[in-house]
């Protein structure tokens, strides 16, 4: 339960200018496929063009992944390796730099959902 839970720890896009503000921590809060709350923080860090290297904490356990900004979206899609599952999440990136992501990890499947809060920011609300 926890790599799932961890699994939906995932990661952060960005648009246009605000793309170098978008680097750094978050505060991660999402919903298993079953129900259960859960709440970690994540990193992000650029690697180059529309790459980011995310590393998320949750209940514990860690996760890495590798995600994709695309900008059309904007949207950012994230591969990752939680333990010996891998998941993939899709976060649509949000004017106040929120990202609200669905998930989804493993053989079991099932689909999640988590909010990514850049950490020591406001989202005015």
């Amino acid at each position: 339960m926890k790599r799932v839970i961890l699994a939906a720890a995932m990661v952060a896009g960005l648009g246009g200018p605000a793309m170098a503000q978008r680097q750094g921590g978050y505060a991660v809060a999402g919903q298993t496929p079953d129900g259960q709350r859960y709440s970690g923080t994540l990193q992000m860090e650029a690697a180059g063009g529309n790459t980011w290297r995310v590393v998320w904490s949750v209940a514990g356990d860690s996760a890495r992944g590798l995600g994709l900004l695309i900008p059309e979206g904007p949207l950012l899609v994230v591969g990752y390796l939680a333990g010996r599952e891998i998941g993939v999440v899709a976060y649509a990136v949000q004017p106040d730099g929120r990202l609200l992501g669905t998930w989804t990890q493993g053989a079991g499947g099932g689909v999640g959902s988590e909010t990514l809060t850049p950490a020591g920011g406001s989202t005015g609300k």
